[in-house]
């Protein structure tokens, strides 16, 4: 019996290997083969017997006791690759995690009636009902709800019906930090039909969920993207919370969007989908409006909750890190035993540190980027690569200056807080203080318990976090964002500013946010202040019209990367002529020059784009497929392919 073989290597097509007759073996279980002299896992794909193809030799090892693959997942990982243009085994083996079964769980939990007795309003109760109608249909919902609209409410409905109906339910989260809260939330659902599933498992412990879920003993899932992978038993119903967040597209091969595949299993699969969110992306609105997802309005906010009085800081003048208004403000609420998130989006002590003598500034070795100065560390950082150098206050240029630090992030903010508010227990939350896996289920117990008075974070902070004490948010120099060289970036400064002061006022007390700028008359700012996404709406569509972005034109961009600038410039223009010749004496086609990426190079890498635009999806698509087959692999430079990219930088 000879079977055919799908390698763990990103290189397009399958492998013939013979399997010995005293073994049994199945469709989708893995094995260990020889692959160019490497043993490598690969997935059985079928078994003949005689093979179709050259035969590389014997199969080592059956790793699995049973299949843990499917049809229907191998039939998603077949759109991945063609839509995203990258391997079908790049997409097939970042579906099942790198393990085998460690235990064995066979206890069944099917007796149950789960209850669910909130008591939703009547504009709750229609959107509720809209949605429910759907069940066993491909239908595709876009929930806007304002803050504090009680969208969670609605998903606890759904989920209830979901699950009494004997389906399976998998709610969709841009953060691991969000998923203890949620957790909570669903506390009704039957704890041995839950798992939480994310990245920072391990590798065991995520493949006992992920056969659990193929087997049906879990049938509500909780967690970020790489849920959307798992093997579910008959899906009822797809949630995705805050579905406007970055993180929902990966930034590795393949570069998928979970809103793409969550639109293609909807339609393939008849099962409803709902996009949930304050700050729905503008190409989403915009698609909702012209009748292609289903629109849904929650524009008041939950009985429960308050609106929120904004205030605007105005840094023209002040020099500060943290103004005097700010700090006078939190003084005031923790004194009332109130709770304040102060939430910056820069991690670190100081943007970048400087030489006063000769204006030395350091520079990572590997990347065209400043390194950020980490005090508690005592280390300057590159937050791309990872390099590190020890961080001294003598220059090394000219051994005479002092180094001073410019700007601020979380922990210069965290130190300026502190030593005003000395009695008071502080907390700063960002990838540096929350590495080990257990760090957000101890940050959100002791917010909930009332333990922390003031949280500094960034982004992290500003994500559904539902703390009925927290009645104060400080934002600090949103316009950090809108300095970044990208057309996202006033939606992705709307949506952060909007995002954290909906964390305020979540009880019976008016809630009160602070934003401290030294540009108040940015659109995206107002917008925010006003608490107004449909002014911001306006402002952005007209704009995205005009400069030919999504959602009018589709986008696709090509990063060429190597470790030698003539190969990828090379590469590049060969590219450039391909794309050419797609777009010739067409006025539905854009290609962009090539051109250094904005950081030209990251990790030793040099790196260079085009942009390729179309009004057509299938010229997309064909851009993609002709400079993939052309040029992948040639002379080492790997190819990025990124459609529909979240970010030009």
């Amino acid at each position: 019996m000879f079977v055919e073989v799908l390698v763990n290597k990103p290189i397009e097509g399958t492998f013939w290997y013979h399997f010995g007759k005293n073994s049994s073996v199945s469709r989708y279980q893995r094995v260990s083969v020889i692959f160019s002299s490497e043993k490598v896992t690969g997935l059985i794909l079928d078994l003949v017997s005689s093979p179709k193809g050259k035969r590389l030799g014997e199969v080592i090892s059956v790793i699995d006791k049973e299949p843990v693959f499917s049809d229907e997942q191998l039939e998603l990982a077949k759109f991945i690759s063609r839509y995203y243009t990258s391997t079908l085994s790049e997409a097939v083996f970042m579906m099942i995690p790198d393990a085998s079964r460690v235990r064995t769980i066979t206890t069944r939990f099917s007796d149950y009636n789960i209850c669910e007795d909130t008591k939703l309003t009547q504009t709750q109760d229609k959107v509720y009902r809209a949605v429910k109608s759907a069940f066993g249909v491909g239908e595709v919902f876009l929930l806007y709800g304002v803050t504090g609209s009680g969208k969670t409410e609605i998903y606890k409905k759904l989920v209830r019906d979901v699950l009494n109906e004997g389906k399976s339910c998998l709610l969709l989260v841009p953060e691991i930090s969000l998923t203890p809260q949620l957790v909570d939330k669903f506390s009704f659902v039957p704890k041995e039909l839950i798992a939480v599933y994310h990245s920072r498992l391990t590798e065991n412990d995520k493949f006992n969920i992920y056969m659990s879920v193929k087997n049906g003993l879990k049938k509500f899932v909780i967690g970020p993207r790489s849920s959307l992978f798992l093997p579910y038993q008959n899906l009822g119903i797809i949630i995705v919370d805050e579905f406007h967040e970055t993180s929902y597209k990966s930034s590795s091969t393949p570069r998928y969007s979970v809103k793409d595949i969550v639109k293609w299993i909807s339609k393939n699969r008849n099962i409803p989908v709902v996009l949930g969110s304050a700050t729905p992306t503008i190409e989403d609105f915009y698609l909702a409006k012209q009748g292609e997802y289903k629109l849904l309005e929650l524009k008041e906010k939950f009985a429960k909750y308050q609106k929120v009085e904004v205030e605007v800081v105005d840094m023209k003048k002040d020099k500060s890190v943290v103004s005097p208004i700010v700090i006078s403000k939190i003084s005031e609420k923790v004194s009332k035993n109130q709770q304040v998130i102060v939430f910056i989006n820069r991690r670190g002590f100081s943007d970048f540190v400087k030489c006063n003598n000769c204006g030395y500034v350091p520079m990572c070795p590997n990347c065209d980027i400043t390194l950020t100065y980490h005090k508690q560390k005592n280390i300057l950082l590159c937050h791309h690569c990872g390099y590190t150098e020890k961080y001294s206050e003598v220059c090394r240029s000219c051994s005479i200056g002092r180094i001073i630090t410019i700007g601020a992030g979380t922990e210069r903010a965290e130190e300026i807080i502190k030593n005003i508010f000395i009695k008071r227990k502080i907390v700063r939350v960002d990838l540096d203080t929350t590495k080990d896996k257990e760090a957000y289920d101890r940050i959100y117990s002791a917010l909930k318990t009332g333990e922390i008075d003031v949280i500094i974070g960034t982004q992290i902070v500003s994500k559904g976090l539902d703390i009925p004490q927290v009645n104060l948010v400080c934002i600090l120099f949103p316009e950090i964002t809108l300095r970044l060289p990208d057309f996202y970036s006033s939606e992705r400064t709307f949506h952060l500013i909007t995002q954290a002061i909906g964390r305020s006022g979540r009880r019976d007390e008016k809630g009160h946010a602070l934003i401290q700028t030294s540009d108040a008359d940015h659109y995206s700012i107002k917008a925010a202040v006003a608490q107004d996404y449909e002014l911001f709406f306006e402002y952005e569509i007209e704009r995205r019209r005009n400069f030919k972005y999504p959602p009018f034109w589709n986008m696709t961009k090509f990063v060429f990367r190597s470790e030698v600038e003539k190969k990828c410039i090379e590469i590049g223009n060969s590219a450039k002529i391909l794309l050419d010749n797609i777009a010739y004496k067409r006025d539905d086609v854009i290609v962009s020059p090539l051109v250094p990426a904005p950081i030209k190079r990251i990790a030793n890498n040099y790196r260079y784009q085009i942009i390729f635009k179309s009004t057509k999806e299938e010229l997309i698509e064909k851009a993609q497929e002709v400079v993939y087959k052309s040029l992948r692999n040639k002379l080492g430079v790997y190819i990025e392919i990124d459609r529909n990219p979240l970010s030009l930088l």
